[in-house]
């Protein structure tokens, strides 16, 4: 897919301060529908919508809310059938559908600065899965033990693909992997923020009220049930 005319017929050019590369390849973007298994049944959640080659393709197999925040695509995405198409800041256009089920699955090459943030809020919403393509630095952070890994470990399984190649974008961007996401729970958001303030190389004794058990470990050495462990110590009686 010629991506440089594309975005010249519609009269837009790349803004990196939205975070804009393009995905060209169209056997990559067949790959993340395929993955995604949809039905007509599905509603499918799409962020950073684009020029819309990605959602003209899930737009053929379930409805697509397709976000994007950059209004010099409106006059595009508009004209994508079985879509709704919602010009807006992806994260302050989810917050207020937390708690009500809206889409079921999740196809979206997300913005990489917005990532770990973005990722989070899918969390705060029930859903089945999602098939992301993400910086292939942030994919290994996902199933790695450092404290996002540990988390998404607990509430989802996720399965890191192959890579796509930093070439496949335009302008080209940085190596970066397909991710299937297989929802197991919602975030909990006090546990999250618990774990944040942890400090990976401190002993876990310095945290008042931690087991016994526990107290001689440092918190990077703490597997996800000890952690739920100490996090439990922490909670009102």
């Amino acid at each position: 897919m010629d991506i440089k005319r594309l975005l010249e017929l519609a009269k837009v050019t790349p803004k990196k301060d939205f975070d804009q590369y393009f995905l060209w390849d169209d056997r990559t973007l067949a790959e993340e529908v395929s993955l995604a298994k949809l039905t007509s049944k599905d509603v499918v959640l799409e962020v950073g919508a684009g020029i819309g080659n990605l959602t003209l393709q899930l737009s053929k197999k379930s409805k697509v809310i397709a976000v994007e925040k950059d209004y010099g695509f409106t006059h595009v995405l508009k004209g994508i059938p079985n879509t709704d198409s919602v010009m807006a800041d992806a994260l302050e256009f989810l917050a207020p559908m937390r708690g009500k089920k809206v889409f079921n699955k999740i196809v979206s090459n997300i913005p990489y600065s917005i990532s770990q943030e973005l990722l989070l809020e899918f969390f705060r919403h029930e859903w089945d899965i999602a098939v992301l393509i993400v910086q292939k630095e942030f994919a290994q952070k996902l199933v790695s033990k450092e404290r996002l890994g540990m988390l998404m470990s607990d509430i989802a399984d996720v399965k890191v693909g192959r890579t796509v190649p930093a070439s496949y974008f335009y302008p080209v961007a940085v190596p970066s992997s397909i991710v299937v996401i297989k929802q197991k729970k919602m975030l909990d958001d006090m546990f999250w923020a618990f774990m944040c303030k942890l400090k990976p190389n401190k002993n876990v004794s310095m945290v008042k009220g931690a087991p016994a058990a526990l107290a001689k470990k440092k918190v990077h050495q703490l597997t996800l049930a000890e952690l739920k462990k100490l996090y439990a110590s922490q909670l009102p009686a």
